[in-house]
């Protein structure tokens, strides 16, 4: 799991992501076998009760921000690895083997969905197998096309089906993937407390990027204190994309050595 914000404001648009990589595993269980008490045979225990999922952090280092070309971005959410690789580096040969240079945001969208629904069912095999309105794979794709002013966002959930939904269509505002329950609470109306939520059209770049960061570490540090284990941390990666100068990394994680 993880979360990734985009805001369209007036001056431009601001994608953050988290940088935490986490995967569902299997707990082991307590006993290999149980005793039948009718015919005191030994049962496998899985065959009783199979052991759950449970997520596990497994790196703080995931990149899930990304810059396609010039001036799109592209964040991901959901699972980090697919068949046998890093959602980077597919969204690398994505961009190498299916974008031209000349597609529109909603185009790049379909391609982007076509490509990891075409990769998920190499993973699952037969996606009916996937529980409905679960969606394993998820981006947010966001930019400009050369006849608007306003910046466009497409949200993007594959599964079983798939959802492209345009998010910019309601106009300014903000756009979350992956776990917002922290974002939910804060928005949810209340009579006697204040939203949580500005008005987006009145917001300068600066005012976005704070109201990001804002959302990212009220999550982070929620969940630090929450009696859960932790889908979201690690390094926040932010980036702008205007229509003037496209795509802008305002911070980025880099590798480094020892000598952090």
């Amino acid at each position: 799991m993880t979360l990734t914000i985009s805001l369209r404001v007036p001056d431009g648009i601001v994608m953050v992501s988290d940088s935490l990589l986490t995967i569902q595993t299997q707990s082991p269980p307590k006993e290999e076998f149980v005793r039948c008490p009718k015919c005191e045979g030994r049962i496998p225990y899985a065959r009783i009760a199979p052991p759950p999922q449970v997520p596990v952090s497994i790196s703080p280092n995931g990149q899930k921000l990304f810059c396609l070309g010039d001036d799109v971005g592209i964040s991901s959410f959901g699972i980090g690895f697919l068949t046998g690789r890093t959602i980077e580096s597919h969204i690398r040969e994505f961009e190498n083997v299916s974008i031209c240079g000349n597609e529109s945001i909603e185009q790049i969208a379909g391609k982007l969905e076509e490509y990891f629904r075409i990769e998920l069912i190499k993973e699952a095999g037969d996606l009916s197998n996937i529980p409905e309105h679960e969606y394993p794979i998820g981006f947010q794709i966001a930019g400009y096309d050369d006849d608007v002013r306003i910046g466009k966002t497409f949200l993007i959930k594959i599964g079983r089906t798939t959802e492209i939904e345009p998010v910019h269509a309601s106009g300014y505002g903000c756009t979350f993937g992956g776990d917002g329950r922290v974002i939910q609470k804060l928005w949810k109306e209340d009579p006697y407390i204040p939203i949580a939520m500005p008005n987006f059209h009145l917001l300068t770049l600066q005012d976005a990027i704070d109201y990001a960061i804002f959302l990212m570490q009220t999550t982070i540090q929620f969940q630090r204190f929450a009696t859960m284990l932790p889908t979201c941390g690690g390094d926040i990666d932010i980036a702008i994309i205007t229509h003037q100068e496209g795509f802008i990394w305002i911070e980025r994680k880099e590798l480094v050595g020892v000598y952090r």
